[in-house]
C-alpha cells in the first residue's frame, strides 16, 4: 500500500456501539484501515450508551470479535476531544459530541444514509434532519445522498464511490447450485429493507417456480419467521460466508428504499445479478437493464423481474457480464483516497509529518546459539506475550548478513491460532537486523501472538537465538527450546492514555501485573498467571465469586472462574498425590 503524500493527519472517530452484523460500522472500520494503511493517526471514541455490558473493561476486544481488526484504538467518549486535526461524527446522535472538541478542531460529518429515513415523521426525524442544517461539512457514501444533502440543506458535501474487496468477492463456479436460487437480504428489524415487500414478491415467485430454491439471510431472527413457501434462513453471516454464498446463487434479490446498500456490487463482483426497487438512490448504483434490474416498489413488479431473470439465461449472462465489468472499476482504496483527499482539504490548519515514536521491547539481545538455515520449505516462528497496544513491528537479529526478500505472518496464539492477523513483507533488512513493519494492532497488550517468518524466494538466512526453557520457538510451527533474539516495535500513541480497571474481573488485572518484564515467553505467562490468580481464592471466596456472577447474568466471567477452579483442584490433588507418594 502506497503511503499518502499529503500530510499525515490526526483523525477522531465518534461512533455508538456497533451493531453486529452491520455494513455501516464495517464501512466505518474499513475507511479507517485504509486511512491508517495511507499513514495517518486515528483514534475511536465510542458512546458507551448500549455498549455491550460484558465489552465495558475493553471495547476494542468486542470490536475485532466482530469486525475484525480495527488499527486504531478504541476508547469511551472523553470529557473534553483536543489534539486533533479533524473529528468526525458518524450518525446524527455522535453529532452531540462536538460540543466535547476543542474550537481549533475542524468538524465534518461522515453520511452513510439519509437517516431521517430510519424513523416516522416525529421527534428522531427532525432531530436527524437538524444535523444536515448544522453547515457542517459532509462525506458521504455514493453521489446521491451528497447531491440531496446540497440540494435539501445547502450543504457542502464530497462523495466517495461503493466498493468491493475484490479478493473476497469473486465468481466461484463451483458453488454455484444446480437447482435455481433466489437469495434475498432480508432484515426485518430494519423497516428501509422492505422485508414485507420482498417476501410477498418471493411468494409468488415460489407459487409459479416451486423448483426455486429462496435463501433468507442478514438478521438472526429469521428462523422464527413463517411464511407461505419453504425457504432457507442462513441467519447473519460473516464476509467469506457472505462471498460464498453470493457465487452460489442464481439471483439476488436486495431492497434499498434510501441509500443503497453495499451489496449489489459486492453480487455483481462475485457474478450474481441484482434486482432492487426502482427508486432515484438506486439508479446510482444499478443501471437498469445493464447491471441489475430495477422494478416497481410492488409486490407483482418486483416478482416478474426476478422471473424474468430466472426464466430468460441469455439475459441472466448478460447482467453476470455487465456486473462485472462494472464491479471491476470500484476499489475501496480508490474511495478511501476520495475520502481522505476530503478530510485533508477540510483541515483548516497544516498539521504536518507526524513524528511517531516507538517503543520497543527490549535492546539487542546476544544470541548463544544460531538457528537453522531459514528457507523456501522452512519457517521459524516466536510466541511471545506483548506488554502494549498498538505492536506495529518486529525485528529478528541476524547471525550473518543476507539478503532476499522476506514473509512475516503473525497469529493470535490462543483464541484462534489458525487466522492470520497479520501478513506482509521486509520493509528493510540491514547487518544486525531483519525488519517488519505494518499497520499497529490496537488491542495487542498482554495478548499472546505467534510471529512467523518465512522466505518468499528461497533465500537462506540464519538468526540468533539464546536458551530459554518453554517451547516458544518453532521451525516449521513445532515447538523447540529457545527464543529468537527480536524486538518488538509498539506505536507510541497507543499507549499514551490511562485505561480504567474493572474491579470484578481478576484474571486482567493478573495479566496486567505480570507484564513487568518488556515481554514474555507464553508458556512461562501461562504458568505465572495461574500461579497468580488460583492460589489467592479459598473455596468460600470462589463460592461467593460464582454466586455474584450468576445474578449478574455474566456467564463468560462464570465461565473462566470455573475453568480456573478445576484447574486448581486438578494441580492440588496431583500434589496430594506426590506428596502421599
Amino acid at each position: 500500500m502506497q503511503v499518502t503524500e499529503h500530510p499525515r493527519l490526526r483523525i477522531a472517530w465518534l461512533l455508538t456501539a456497533p451493531i453486529v452484523g452491520s455494513g455501516g460500522y464495517t464501512n466505518i472500520f474499513r475507511i479507517i484501515n485504509l486511512l491508517a494503511s495511507f499513514g495517518h493517526e486515528q483514534v475511536i471514541f465510542m458512546n458507551p450508551s448500549d455498549y455491550p455490558t460484558e465489552a465495558l473493561d475493553r471495547p476494542e476486544h468486542f470490536v475485532q470479535r466482530y469486525f475484525g481488526v480495527v488499527h486504531a484504538p478504541i476508547y469511551f467518549w472523553p470529557q473534553e476531544i483536543k489534539g486533533f486535526d479533524i473529528v468526525l461524527a458518524t450518525q446524527w446522535t455522535t453529532t452531540q459530541g462536538f460540543e466535547m472538541c476543542d474550537p481549533a478542531i475542524t468538524r465534518a460529518y461522515f453520511v452513510q444514509d439519509f437517516e431521517p429515513f430510519f424513523y416516522a415523521m416525529g421527534d428522531e426525524w427532525l432531530s436527524a434532519e437538524a444535523t444536515y442544517k448544522q453547515g457542517w461539512p459532509c462525506i458521504t457514501l455514493g453521489h446521491w445522498l451528497a447531491k440531496h444533502l446540497h440540494e435539501q440543506y445547502q450543504a457542502k458535501t464530497f462523495p466517495f464511490d461503493f466498493a468491493v474487496e475484490h479478493e473476497r468477492y469473486y465468481p466461484r463456479p463451483k458453488l454455484l447450485t444446480k437447482k435455481p436460487r433466489v437469495i434475498f437480504y432480508a432484515r426485518p428489524s430494519t423497516p428501509r429493507r422492505c422485508f414485507d415487500l420482498g417476501m410477498r414478491a418471493l411468494a409468488i415467485v415460489k407459487e409459479q417456480r416451486p423448483d426455486v430454491e429462496i435463501v433468507l439471510f442478514g438478521d438472526k431472527h429469521l428462523k422464527h419467521f413463517s411464511a407461505p413457501f419453504k425457504f432457507t434462513a442462513m441467519g447473519i453471516l460473516n464476509p467469506e460466508e457472505l462471498a460464498e454464498l453470493y457465487a452460489s446463487a442464481t439471483l439476488g434479490l436486495v431492497i434499498s428504499s434510501t441509500n443503497p446498500s453495499l451489496m449489489p456490487p459486492e453480487m455483481m463482483a462475485s457474478g450474481c445479478p441484482v434486482v432492487d426497487i426502482d427508486l432515484a438512490p438506486n439508479h446510482f448504483l444499478v443501471s437498469q437493464g445493464k447491471t441489475g434490474l430495477l422494478a416497481t416498489a410492488e409486490p407483482k413488479p418486483l416478482a416478474q423481474a426476478l422471473l424474468s431473470v430466472l426464466s430468460d439465461e441469455p439475459l441472466r449472462q448478460r447482467l453476470i457480464k455487465a456486473g462485472l465489468e462494472h464491479a471491476k472499476t470500484l476499489r475501496w482504496e480508490s474511495s478511501a483516497r476520495e475520502v481522505e483527499k476530503a478530510l485533508v482539504k477540510l483541515v483548516t490548519t497544516a498539521s504536518g509529518a507526524i513524528n511517531q515514536r516507538l517503543l520497543t521491547d527490549h535492546e539487542h539481545l546476544q544470541g548463544d546459539g544460531v538457528s537453522a538455515a531459514l528457507n523456501a520449505d522452512f519457517n521459524i516462528g516466536q510466541r511471545l506475550v506483548c506488554q502494549h497496544d498498538g505492536v506495529c513491528g518486529f525485528e529478528v537479529a541476524l547471525a550473518q548478513p543476507a539478503s532476499g526478500s522476506w514473509r512475516l505472518q503473525i497469529y493470535d496464539a490462543l483464541i484462534n491460532p489458525n487466522r492470520s492477523l497479520v501478513d506482509v513483507e521486509s520493509s528493510s533488512i540491514d547487518q544486525q537486523w531483519l525488519h517488519f513493519d505494518f499497520p499497529a494492532l490496537p488491542a495487542s497488550r498482554n495478548q499472546a501472538l505467534h510471529f512467523v517468518v518465512s522466505s518468499t524466494n528461497g533465500s537462506s538466512v540464519r538468526f540468533d537465538f539464546r536458551a530459554a526453557v518453554g517451547g516458544s520457538l518453532s521451525f516449521n510451527h513445532m515447538p523447540q527450546l529457545g527464543q529468537l533474539c527480536c524486538r518488538v516495535l509498539y506505536a507510541a500513541a497507543y499507549d499514551t492514555r490511562e485505561r480504567s480497571a474493572t474491579p470484578e474481573v481478576d484474571f486482567l488485572r493478573a495479566q496486567q501485573a505480570l507484564a513487568n518484564s518488556e515481554y514474555i515467553l507464553l508458556s512461562e505467562f501461562t504458568e505465572r498467571l495461574h500461579n497468580l490468580i488460583v492460589p489467592k481464592k479459598t473455596w468460600q471466596e470462589r463460592s461467593k465469586k460464582t454466586l455474584q456472577l450468576i445474578r449478574s447474568g455474566k456467564f463468560n466471567h462464570l465461565a473462566l472462574e470455573a475453568k480456573q477452579y478445576g484447574r486448581w483442584m486438578y494441580d492440588r490433588a496431583k500434589a496430594q498425590f506426590r506428596n502421599w507418594r
